[in-house]
């Protein structure tokens, strides 16, 4: 289920180029919801997961090869990084 200050709080970071330039350097899902605190949204890391996980489940089968093959994908603010160990 979507959390909806998730879903405002990523809205707003598409629409302010700084803000976005913030989220981008984050160096995980938890600070990313520190950055949506300080902005005065409620969600955690694991609210980001399963965003993630939940908007993967509605993409086409080109879109979910395209991100098998390493292609960003337009309208997603990160992408997944699988690590080894």
């Amino acid at each position: 289920m979507a959390n909806p200050e998730l879903e405002t709080f990523l809205q707003q970071a598409k629409g302010d180029p700084a803000l976005l330039q913030q989220l981008n350097a984050c160096a995980d899902l938890n600070a990313i919801a520190d950055l949506g605190s300080r902005h005065g949204h409620r969600f955690s890391g694991v609210d980001l997961v399963r965003h993630q996980a939940e908007a993967t489940l509605r993409l086409s089968e080109s879109d979910l090869e395209a991100a098998a093959a390493g292609v960003a994908l337009e309208g997603h603010l990160w992408l997944m990084k699988i690590v080894w160990g």
